[in-house]
């Protein structure tokens, strides 16, 4: 979610900085603390907010928030959603949407979550976008079939794809089952009218080991 610190002494790099402020904001929404200015620069207002959120939980505030630690934890608790509101894609002509359901030579990586061709499709981690994805290099529908990639605070990376990914969404911070990420497509175009329509999501720690996403949505 962060890719350098932020705060004292830090490399401060604007896009992370501009995550830091919006989750701050995000504390700060139910308070009558004057929200920071999201620009990507560091100064005394973004210093002062990150100490005094620090100070909530730390005897001695150090002013830096680092990647996959405490502070950046705290303030984007890994949470999970259904992205589609919907049940896992029962079994169909094309195969089950369930973790590890057989794939011929390969194994399912992810579950299929039903969807509705142009649906809202919610964020199912909170965390921050970092890229735009495409599951099929080539093929019908392959420039529509899209996806995104999410990073939570504590490393887990999560792609969806089978969607039309909403503008301007690399770098935003969402929330998971809150904050809308992009449409449901169709892949009747791709394989046939016989596949149930869903959204796939696949989930691997910070340090590449695969996570069956319907252990942690519920």
């Amino acid at each position: 979610m962060l890719r350098h610190a932020v705060g004292k002494n830090a490399t401060n790099h604007a896009s992370d900085v501009k995550v830091i402020q919006t989750l701050l904001n995000t504390t700060h929404r139910n308070s009558s603390k004057k929200l920071l200015t999201v620009d990507g620069l560091y100064g005394n207002n973004t210093a002062r907010a990150i100490e005094g959120f620090q100070s909530r939980f730390m005897r001695k505030p150090d002013g830096v928030i680092s990647p996959y630690k405490n502070t950046i934890k705290r303030l984007c608790p890994t949470i999970y959603s259904n992205p589609t509101g919907k049940g896992i894609r029962r079994m169909d002509p094309y195969g089950s949407g369930e973790y590890g359901a057989s794939r011929g030579r390969r194994t399912h990586d992810g579950v299929d979550y039903s969807a509705q061709a142009e649906q809202n499709v919610v964020a199912p981690i909170s965390g921050r976008v970092l890229r735009i994805s495409w599951p099929y290099a080539s093929g019908i529908d392959a420039n529509v079939l899209e996806g995104v990639e999410i990073e939570a605070s504590d490393g887990t990376r999560c792609w969806v794809w089978y969607i039309k990914p909403s503008v301007n969404i690399i770098n935003q911070v969402v929330k998971a089952g809150v904050s809308v990420i992009g449409r449901a497509k169709t892949l009747s175009n791709r394989y046939s009218k016989n596949i149930t329509d869903h959204v796939h999501v696949r989930m691997q720690t910070r340090f590449g080991s695969s996570v069956n996403p319907s252990t942690v949505i519920k």
